[in-house]
C-alpha cells in the first residue's frame, strides 16, 4: 500500500516550521513556490526510483539533433532498444566497443565532419531546446541507391532540360546531376528503374535521404518533393517531405537534406513492396511556380535507424489527485507527491528547505538549525546512501554537478 503524501501535507509542515518561530500568515503562493524548489533541491541529491524515466527514439547517423521529452532533467544512459527483435542481428550490440559515452557538445561538433570511430552523446540546449546530441555509426550502415552523378540510367519528366553531370558541385563522388525545369506541368520527376525489395526495411522503419541544391528564390516553386516507389503504373507508395532532415527549410544555393521515412508512407493502388521496378523523385509544383535553371540533385541513399532507449533523471515531481497527469509544478492541494510512495520520511527535510527558503533569517536560530542539520542534512545522507544519485560519466565529467 502507498504512503500517499499530498501538496497539503507539505504545506501543513511548512507552516508548522515556519510558525515556531514567525507569526505571519505566509502567502500560499510563496509556500507554494518554495515547496517545489525544495523538492528540485532534493531531486537533485537523491536518485529515487520514482525520479527514474526513459524514452525510446530511431537514430539515424546523418541526423545529429533529437529532442527531449518536456520534463526531461538529467541524462543518465543510452543503450540500444531490443535490437535482436528489430533488425534480426545474432548479437545483442550492448557492448563495450559501442558504448554511448557522454561527451560535451562542443567535442562532438568539433568532430562532426569525421567518420564517427566511437559513439558519443551530450546533452545540449544550443538550439533552444533541450536536445540530445550524438555522433556515432547506425548498426547497418547506409546503402547507395543512386549516386546521381551522372544521367545514364536516368528520365525526366518533359520540362526538364540541359540535364548533365556538373563536375564542380557536389557532395560525394564525381559530379552531380544538373538541370534545368520550364513552365507546362504540375510536377517535375526523375526516374530510376531497377529492382528492390524493401519489405524488411518498412519492418526496419528505415528512410531514404537526397541532397538537393535549390538555386536562390527557387524553393518557393515547390509545395514538396515526393518520392514515389512504384511496382507498376498507378501502384505505389509515396512519401513527402517540405522540410529538411533536421526539420529546418530548405537551403537555397546550398545543399538540403531531404528524408523520406518509411514510416510515413502512405499507399496508391496496390504496391507490392517485394517488387519495386522504379523511384520517382517528385518536385510539386507550387501556385508561384516559375521556370528556372541549375536545379541539382546528388546522392540518393538508404538508411535504417537503431532503436535507442535514453534513462533519464525527470523533473516531473508529482501527479494530479487522480494519479493520470504528471505535474512539474504541483499547485493543488490535491496534488499528489512522487516521493511518497518511496521515502514519504522526505516530507521533513523538504518542509525544513522550503521554510529555510521562506525565512532566510531562521539560518540565526539555533534550535531550528539545529533541527535543519538533523533532519535535513543527516536524513538525506542516510536516503542517499539507499538511493544514490546515479550519474554518466565521459569526457565530460559527471553529466550534472551535485547541487
Amino acid at each position: 500500500m502507498s504512503n500517499t503524501v499530498t501538496l497539503k501535507d507539505l504545506l501543513d509542515q511548512i507552516d508548522d516550521n515556519c510558525q515556531n518561530f514567525d507569526v505571519t500568515t505566509i502567502d500560499r503562493g510563496n509556500k507554494v513556490r518554495a515547496a517545489n524548489r525544495a523538492i528540485e533541491s532534493v531531486k537533485r541529491k537523491l536518485g529515487l526510483p520514482s525520479d527514474k524515466d526513459t524514452f525510446d527514439f530511431y537514430y539515424f547517423q546523418d541526423k545529429n539533433f533529437y529532442d527531449t521529452p518536456s520534463a526531461f532533467g538529467e541524462f543518465i544512459q543510452l543503450y540500444y532498444a531490443t535490437p535482436d527483435l528489430v533488425f534480426n542481428f545474432p548479437s545483442n550490440p550492448n557492448t563495450a566497443a559501442r558504448r554511448w559515452n557522454l561527451y560535451r557538445d562542443t567535442e562532438i561538433l568539433r568532430s562532426s565532419g569525421n567518420y564517427p570511430i566511437s559513439n558519443r552523446i551530450a546533452w545540449t540546449g544550443q538550439n533552444g531546446l533541450s536536445q540530445l546530441l550524438l555522433s556515432g555509426r547506425n548498426l547497418m550502415q547506409p546503402n547507395s541507391i543512386n549516386a546521381l552523378d551522372t544521367t545514364v540510367g536516368l528520365t525526366f519528366s518533359s520540362d526538364v532540360s540541359n540535364a548533365v553531370a556538373d563536375n564542380n558541385v557536389k557532395v560525394t563522388g564525381s559530379a552531380s546531376v544538373k538541370f534545368d525545369i520550364a513552365l507546362g506541368l504540375t510536377e517535375t520527376t526523375v526516374t530510376m528503374t531497377g529492382n528492390w525489395n524493401i519489405q524488411q526495411l518498412f519492418n526496419n522503419h528505415s528512410a531514404y535521404r537526397l541532397y538537393v541544391d535549390f538555386p536562390i528564390g527557387s524553393t518557393q516553386y515547390f509545395d514538396t518533393v515526393d518520392l514515389h516507389l512504384q511496382t507498376s503504373v498507378g501502384n505505389y507508395y509515396t512519401i513527402s517531405t517540405a522540410l529538411q532532415v533536421d526539420g529546418t527549410v530548405w537551403n537555397e544555393n546550398e545543399w538540403s537534406l531531404l528524408g523520406f521515412p518509411l514510416d510515413n508512407a502512405s499507399t496508391v493502388g496496390t504496391p507490392d513492396s517485394q517488387m519495386i521496378t522504379s523511384m520517382v523523385i517528385v518536385f510539386k509544383h507550387s501556385s508561384l511556380f516559375a521556370a528556372f535553371n541549375n536545379l541539382r540533385i546528388n546522392y540518393f541513399y538508404q538508411v535504417t535507424p537503431d532503436l535507442l532507449t535514453c534513462s533519464y533523471w525527470s523533473q516531473y515531481k508529482g501527479t494530479d489527485s487522480t494519479g493520470a497527469v504528471q505535474k512539474i509544478i504541483l499547485d493543488q492541494d490535491s496534488d499528489i507527491c512522487s516521493f511518497g510512495d518511496i521515502a514519504p520520511d522526505l516530507i521533513d527535510p523538504i518542509a525544513l528547505k522550503a521554510a529555510l527558503r521562506l525565512f532566510p533569517q531562521l539560518r540565526g536560530e539555533q534550535s531550528f538549525w539545529q533541527m535543519y542539520k538533523s533532519e535535513y542534512t543527516d536524513t538525506l545522507s542516510q536516503l542517499g546512501k539507499t538511493f544514490p544519485r546515479g550519474r554518466s560519466t565521459g569526457s565530460a565529467g559527471a553529466s550534472e554537478i551535485l547541487r
